[in-house]
């Protein structure tokens, strides 16, 4: 199986070990993982993530997991269409807490060195009967404060002005609450619509975010802050206390996130990989230098599926090339292209942020016939699929302990197909 590895900029310089390569196989990448490590690598999506991108998102967010649900039925304009234009997201460096919200961000924003500011409030809630953290939100604001391809995203932003929530993936991975469905929340038990996948911070302000009037459904009763954007040259330790002195309230420095560094082992695997850099997002996702993802990550179409495929440039030739052969053998019909789980996430494991990186997060995995071949379930992937794909360099998830049959992952890479 093979290793992705992530080092804080202070280990040094990268170390791996190598495999052993058939003499067919020009680099070998990856290996069939024994049952004793099996479950420590397996590849899975989060169930509500799978298939075509949801309406409202587009390709972009599809890959970077921002997604939001078609809008629920409404009646006619109860719930007018957003304007959301383009901003630029900024990464919060102050936090005021326990203020009465919206006078102090109204008066923080006048300080000198202040970019932006929003209020927020958060508590916890029982969301399908498990206790998360919630955060009300005006969201034509919040979103200022949001990673920037959840800003970009107006979707999600809708969403949460009609009264859907917008969990983060690892949460709704965890609670299984599926995009779009409707779940029990609050201490009442209040309809609860699933509306978004969406990182909201890093790290996340909250479980699942909402709009101020459902959090009132829910009835709420957190803790109210004031997330503070500081400007490039501002010092964050003076800004607070010129906060502090001028408002009288407390306002604590956030750490800054930290860019880490990935690389892949295996026999020559580093030459033909290059490493990327990224920031841990806290829900599961992360974000991966733009100019790796500009080298490395490409879109273009390929036999039986719908559409153009995202994935590492060095895999896609073989995806095509397995695919192609799918084709000719006259087994297209076998694969269901509106099941197609995805290539490129930039995520851990699981959406789990716990778990080491998926190799999703480098293209370098494919995930087809989702929900008919889950994790765990008995592989249902024809055994005449399997081996197409085994003679073009691929390692099949339904051989491993924990069965992930929708998963195949770069295993060598090949000038062309084995055996």
């Amino acid at each position: 199986m093979l290793l992705a590895v992530t080092l804080l900029p202070s280990l040094g310089p990268l170390s791996g070990t190598r495999a052993t390569a058939s003499s067919q196989r020009r680099t070998v990448v990856s290996q069939a993982p024994s049952e004793e490590s099996a479950p420590s690598v397996t590849e899975a999506p989060a169930p509500m993530l799978t298939g075509n991108a949801p309406a409202g998102s587009t390709n972009e967010a599809l890959a970077m997991g921002q997604l939001s649900a078609p809008a629920a039925p409404q009646p006619s304009g109860s719930v007018q269409a957003a304007r959301f234009g383009k901003v630029k997201a900024l990464q919060p460096r102050l936090r005021l807490r326990d203020v009465a919200t919206d006078a102090v961000a109204e008066r923080v924003r006048r300080i000198d060195g202040v970019m932006f500011a929003t209020a927020i409030e958060v508590g916890r809630v029982p969301v399908k009967g498990q206790e998360v953290t919630v955060a009300a939100v005006d969201p034509r604001r919040f979103r200022r404060v949001t990673p920037q391809l959840t800003a970009d995203e107006v979707g999600v932003w809708q969403r949460i002005v009609e009264g859907d929530a917008a969990f983060t993936h690892d949460t709704g991975t965890r609670l299984r609450a599926e995009l779009g469905a409707t779940v029990k929340a609050g201490a009442e038990g209040a309809a609860l619509r699933v509306g978004a996948y969406a990182s909201n911070g890093v790290p996340p302000v909250a479980d699942l975010v909402v709009n101020r009037e459902t959090a009132q459904e829910l009835r709420l009763r957190g803790r109210r802050h004031v997330l503070v954007a500081l400007s490039d040259d501002a010092d964050a330790a003076a800004v607070a206390s010129q906060i502090e002195t001028a408002l009288g309230v407390s306002a604590g420095v956030l750490d800054q996130p930290e860019t880490q560094r990935a690389f892949l082992v295996g026999e020559d695997a580093r030459d033909e990989f290059e490493p990327y850099t990224y920031v841990d997002m806290g829900d599961g996702m992360i974000q991966i230098d733009a100019d790796w993802v500009e080298r490395n990550i490409v879109s273009r179409d390929v036999p039986i599926l719908t559409g153009a495929v995202t994935c590492h440039r060095l895999m896609v030739g073989q995806l095509a090339g397995a695919l192609g052969d799918i084709e000719e053998a006259g087994l297209a019909d076998l694969i269901d292209t509106s099941d197609y789980g995805g290539c490129w996430v930039p995520r851990h494991i699981d959406f789990n942020p716990a778990r080491p990186l998926s190799m999703h997060s480098w293209g370098l995995a494919v995930d087809l016939n989702v929900s008919t071949n889950g994790l765990g379930q008995t592989p249902t992937m024809d055994a005449r699929i399997v081996e197409i794909f085994d003679r073009w360099g691929f390692a099949w998830g339904g051989r491993w302990s924990r069965p992930d049959g929708m998963h195949f992952e770069l295993g060598a890479l090949l000038e062309s197909p084995q055996g």
